[in-house]
């Protein structure tokens, strides 16, 4: 990604996420702390806050969130049936945005109204379904418990809505401010909550008695969340001046050594997330100050969590022991949202694999149609593929550590721990860092030119690991049977 040509749409992106703070302080004031308006003012307000911020934004093209938003409106009002709601709600929102990914994207990353448009289709498309499902009649008796656990204010069991949204409803949640430029994702649910103050007002708090409170403890956590943004921003432009994508396509990355090929590789994979990190982080600061980000109390019960929304967690990414830990760190909202409208949605085929690979194939071309981005989404498959096998090989180790971690105290297993973890931790990044670089580099001849210079290394590996182990597991049943034949005679 060339930084130089994206300068003026990164100060058009800068300059309306900033104005998210003074409209998240006058919400804030007003509605909230002098309990200001009624639903419909407050609708109003998000709604013309974030028109203001499109505009600024989008310039030209700021009609473009607009006219999906009316269209999808009209399939919720008019379409009766929930199943065709859902289809053609699908086919409006996703067949827009991939039409204007066809007429309006450039060789290179568009950093332009296509980026708040993503977000939008998105939201759209899961007020839709969340509509939809509110309709449809369930059995209670026949219905399968979900497996998953869900903490929260709300989640995604509460997601369905049974009453048709109204428009202005629509409006504020699809143009509340911030959140609908870069995203995170939230439901409709929550928001309806965070309009009318039900999500203050909980067994366990009380916006009336509990405001001080409130107020304090959100003023901290996003100012701790402004600073991580500024930090992460801060990080990108510095280590970006010296590691970046497109230097992996020069002759002088040709003639360093494999380790050092190797190394860059993992700084620049790594680094070049952090522009998104900052920019969430911006963002969600905004959610706590106007406290949409409110998801009760911490499991203490002597302060409140603002993270409902959060698209990060540092914390996790930094020392991510597994990919699954990694995944579930970063672009946390999205995530959610594919696993919710498509992973689950594909469980009548009885194959989680199968419904994976359709998630991820949605997800590569909601980012667009550049060939960098299901090469590096469905490396990512492959990644955790290679992960189970490495856990089948090294499962003796990986049940020592675990056996005796919480009881082995000595210094010795500590530092034997600490080792494994590190090493755990480095591949994990390692391994999400090479197929990062086809999605930072998104055309096919530099990707092709980047992995020549490091060998292909990464597929290499791939095929070498789980073709061994296809033939390790043949070769293991084959000595089993002969075993069990053996036996018989």
């Amino acid at each position: 990604m060339d930084i130089n040509l994206l300068k003026g749409s990164i100060a058009k992106l800068l300059l309306s996420l900033l104005m998210g703070f003074p409209f998240s302080i006058i919400y804030r004031i007003i509605f909230i702390k002098n309990k200001k308006g009624n639903e419909f003012q407050r609708n109003l307000y998000t709604f013309v806050t974030g028109f203001i911020m499109s505009i600024i934004f989008n310039g030209k093209d700021f009609y473009h969130p607009f006219v999906t938003l009316i269209g999808t409106y009209l399939i919720i009002q008019y379409i009766k049936n929930p199943k065709h709601i859902i289809i053609v709600s699908w086919v409006f929102n996703f067949g827009y945005l991939l039409i204007s990914y066809y007429m309006y994207s450039s060789t290179d990353y568009d950093l332009n109204w296509l980026t708040p448009q993503s977000v939008i289709c998105l939201r759209l498309i899961g007020l839709s379904m969340d509509y939809a499902d509110g309709q449809e009649k369930q059995d209670e008796k026949n219905k399968k418990p979900s497996r998953t656990v869900y903490t929260g204010l709300t989640p995604p069991t509460q997601w369905p809505i049974s009453e048709k949204p109204q428009f202005i409803e629509m409006l504020g949640y699809c143009y509340f401010y911030g959140t609908s430029i870069t995203g995170p994702q939230f439901s409709f649910r929550r928001y309806k909550k965070f309009i009318s103050f039900e999500l203050f007002n909980t067994k366990d708090v009380s916006l009336e008695k509990d405001l001080d409170k409130l107020f304090n403890s959100s003023f901290n956590s996003s100012i701790l969340h402004i600073l991580r943004g500024i930090l992460y921003i801060i990080i990108f432009y510095i280590v970006s001046g010296y590691f970046y994508s497109s230097f992996l396509l020069t002759k002088e990355f040709a003639q360093y050594n494999i380790w050092k090929k190797l190394a860059y590789t993992w700084v620049t994979g790594k680094y070049v997330l952090f522009k998104y990190f900052g920019i969430w982080m911006l963002v969600e600061s905004q959610c706590i100050i106007n406290m949409i980000e409110f998801d009760g109390t911490n499991s203490k019960g002597n302060d409140y969590k603002w993270d409902a929304i959060d698209n990060l967690k540092p914390l996790q990414f930094e020392f991510a022991f597994t990919l699954d830990d990694l995944v579930t760190s970063y672009n946390i909202k999205t995530n959610m949202w594919g696993k919710h409208y498509v992973y689950k949605r594909f469980a009548f085929l009885g194959n989680k694999q199968l419904s994976t690979l359709i998630n991820l194939t949605f997800l590569s071309i909601w980012h667009g149609f550049h060939i960098g981005y299901p090469i590096s989404f469905y490396f990512e498959y492959i990644l955790f593929v290679m992960q189970s096998i490495f856990r089948y090989w090294f499962r003796p180790i990986n049940q020592y550590m675990a056996r005796n971690l919480e009881t082995n105290t000595s210094t010795f297993f500590r530092i034997q721990y600490l080792i494994y973890h590190g090493i755990c931790t480095i591949l994990t990044l390692g391994g999400i860092a090479y197929p990062l670089i086809a999605f930072d580099l998104l055309t096919w001849n530099k990707i092709k030119q980047a992995y020549n210079n490091l060998y292909w290394i990464g597929h290499i590996l791939a095929v070498i690991v789980i073709g061994s182990h296809i033939i390790f597991l043949k070769v293991k049943g084959l000595l089993k049977n002969k075993k069990k034949v053996e036996k018989i005679e």
